[in-house]
């Protein structure tokens, strides 16, 4: 198996906020890692080696909340295949089939998507059970199904939503629930100074500590991520087609 290097991207109230876009750092979507973009507005795994051809997720995200606005849920999937984003046909995620959107000149699926808001995912949970996909194929990616058990759901519980934090010390985000799965920590700057901080591939024990030179250049609000997720490789004609099932969790604080 591929290890695993994450490319963040993230998206508030459908408006993306523009991050790094140095490779294998947190980027906005569209940029491009190993051949493959991301389109999709939301924090994906992307998965080291020339082979990888494709990615298919399924996303619970959580709006962070804001005083007197509470966090909103929203689940979607995603895919998008070959190099520049090619029309792989049909394709569907536990018989929900997704739309498809074309982007200056490649194609990629997305539901609900842009063009059809209020469309919801029928029988994709996030408890446990399995997300299964189908493809059914063309512009040279194969016909091919494969299925990604779902992580459980969590809450983080610091910094608390919309608190104040010292970075002095450095800076502890901590969650608890769900079940084992793999595990990235993101802050991203919201206003006032820095740029972002991640860590990725960590063990899920609960909590994450960055320190205080990691944070050093951040000040202001920010936007706390933790991401659980887990992948499943679904090889054929020589090719890896990823299938992912992620939750995205955050919350809103002011460092200083």
């Amino acid at each position: 198996m591929n290890k695993i290097k994450v490319l963040l991207s993230i998206i508030l109230m459908l408006t993306v906020i523009a991050c790094s876009e140095k490779k294998n750092n947190p980027t906005e979507p569209g940029n491009n890692d190993n051949g493959l973009s991301n389109k999709s507005g939301q924090p994906i795994p992307a998965f080291e080696g020339t082979n990888v051809n494709g990615v298919m997720a399924t996303i619970s995200y959580e709006f962070a909340s804001y005083p007197g606005i509470p966090a909103i849920a929203l689940n979607m999937g995603f895919a998008q295949f070959g190099e520049s984003g090619v029309d792989a046909g049909v394709v569907t995620v536990n018989s929900n089939e997704l739309g498809k959107l074309a982007s200056s000149g490649s194609t990629y699926y997305l539901s609900p998507s842009p063009t059809n808001p209020t469309a919801s995912l029928s029988g994709v949970n996030f408890d446990g059970s399995a997300h299964s996909w189908t493809v059914s194929g063309g512009n040279g990616i194969p016909s091919l199904s494969g299925s990604v058990t779902s992580p459980y759901s969590y809450e983080i519980t610091a910094p608390a939503s919309n608190a104040t934090v010292s970075k002095a010390s450095g800076l502890t985000v901590s969650w608890v629930g769900g079940t084992n799965s793999k595990v990235l920590v993101y802050i991203i700057a919201l206003s006032g100074s820095g740029a972002a901080v991640f860590s990725q591939d960590l063990t899920d024990n609960g909590s994450h500590t960055f320190s205080a030179s990691e944070v050093a250049s951040i000040s202001g609000q920010v936007m706390i991520q933790v991401v659980k997720y887990r992948y499943n490789e679904i090889a054929t004609g020589g090719k890896s087609y990823y299938a992912i099932a992620e939750i995205v969790k955050s919350v809103n604080a002011t460092v200083n």
